[in-house]
This record gives C-alpha cells, structure tokens and sequence, in this order.
C-alpha cells in the first residue's frame, strides 16, 4: 500500500495535468487511494504554490458550500476553502472563453475586501466587521477537474475547492450598517431567470463565512492580507454555462455583473 506522501504527489500530478491541458481526470481517489482532508489541504498547497513560482500573486481566498443549496450539489456538508491568486481575475473582462475550463459554472456571491490583516486562531465576529474594508458583488467561475463534476470533499479541496475565476462588480459598500443577510441576488442565463436567494443562504450571514475562514486558515498557518477578496460562497445553486451565454447577475444593492461566454 503507497504511503500519504506518494498518494499525495500522485494527486497534485493528475490535478495539475487536468489544469494545463483542460482536461478532466478520473476519480482521484479510485485511481490512487483516498486522502484525509488535511492531506487533501496539502495537496492544494502545492498546486497553488506551482501557480506562485510562475510569478502570481496571492488577491484572496474563496469559500465554498457555505449555502445548503451547493452542499446538495456536491453532497457535501462542511465549507472548504481555496485560494485565489492573480490568474483568478476576470474583473475586467466583459467575456470569457468556455475551452479554458473542463466544464465552466457560474455562482452570484458576496465579497468582502479586508482592510486589516485578520488571522486565526481565536478571531471574533467583531474582529471581521473592524478589518473589514467593504462589501462587494461578485460572480465566482467554477470548475471541476475530475469528470462528471463528482468530486468527494477531499478531491474538492484538492482541486483549490473548484475555483477558477473571479468578476467583481463595481460598487463597493462599507460594512458598516449593511443588511447582508437579506442582500438579495438575481441571476439570468440569456434573459432567463435561473435563481434568486439572498445572503442569510451563506452560513446564516456572510459575516458568518470570513470567521470561519479567518479561523479555519489559522490552523492552517495561514491568514487575511490587507487587500484580500474573500468570496463568501455561492448563494443559490451554481449553473454550468456554455459558448453564447449571456450572463448577468443582478444585487439589491451591490450592482450588476454580466459577460457573455464564447
């Protein structure tokens, strides 16, 4: 039987090839063996680390299935964190190619831009409102690269937790006197309703998501830079797009996002 180490480079391997050729993989853990999730936090480690020694940069982290509706997609029943480095930034871009991902998705959230550096352990929800610079409207780009988008929560947090893009809208709010638990979202595929929800969908409240995060990343060694996005999870279900999609994502008070998929 392969140890832990030889099972996690076997992981970091197929992962990394499914990103540089676009191409998803088998099952992870049916080809090489399963991982704990603090070995599948490793494996993220290194695959991120990959993407910093090309010269990117950290800008934030995402967390995902914080919302009862993607924790049913994906059958899992915890949050996952995965980071953001200066590749994820499609801000100004009013269109994305469909063949850089194995199969795109797209998620209405809501980012905080934090404004002090907040690191765990022992972080309040005080502590996140003070470091907190604002609030903004954000579509999060997902994708799985394992096939059949069937990932287990080790595969997901292997895979840096699905994320492969961020648009942030253009209107930022302070923190400060903001109903987030009832900032709704709206999102239109080509004119189409797909879904509405609103923020008390992310763990009760997206304040609720940076604590966690702040703190889940202290046992990791890690925490929030003055400046770092954190993406507080989808607040509907996702939706896989398509070459011709138009998408636009609509907030009560956050602004509009659309871009159009070739």
């Amino acid at each position: 039987m392969e140890n832990r180490e030889e099972i996690k480079q076997k992981w970091f391997e197929a992962l990394l090839k499914a990103r540089e050729r676009v191409v998803p993989v088998d099952s992870l853990c049916s080809a090489f063996g399963d991982l704990p999730i603090d070995a599948a936090y490793e494996v993220q480690e290194m695959i991120v680390r990959k993407r910093l020694d090309k010269g990117e940069s950290v800008i934030g982290w995402k967390v995902g299935a914080t919302s009862r509706a993607v924790m049913d997609q994906l059958e899992i029943d915890e949050p996952i964190l995965g980071c953001m480095t200066t590749q994820s930034d499609y801000s100004f871009s009013k269109e994305v190619e469909a063949s850089n991902f194995c199969r795109l998705a797209v998620e209405g959230e809501i980012a905080f831009i934090m404004g002090k550096p907040l690191k765990g352990p022992g972080i309040t929800k005080t502590d996140v409102i003070q470091s907190t610079e604002g609030i903004m409207g954000a579509v999060e780009l997902v994708d799985c690269r394992l096939k059949n988008w069937e990932p287990t929560l080790s595969e997901a947090v292997a895979d840096n937790a699905l994320h492969a893009g961020i648009i942030l809208g253009d209107v930022m709010k302070p923190l400060s006197g903001f109903d987030l638990i009832h900032e709704g979202v709206i999102m239109y595929q080509n004119g189409h309703l797909l879904s509405s929800a609103c923020g008390v969908e992310a763990l009760g409240n997206p304040l609720n998501v940076v604590w966690w995060l702040a703190n889940k990343l202290g046992e990791l060694g890690k925490g929030l830079n003055e400046g770092d996005i954190v993406l507080t999870g989808s607040l509907t279900r996702f939706f896989f797009v398509t070459p011709g999609d138009v998408i636009n994502v609509s907030f009560s008070n956050l602004g509009r996002i659309q871009f159009i998929v070739r």
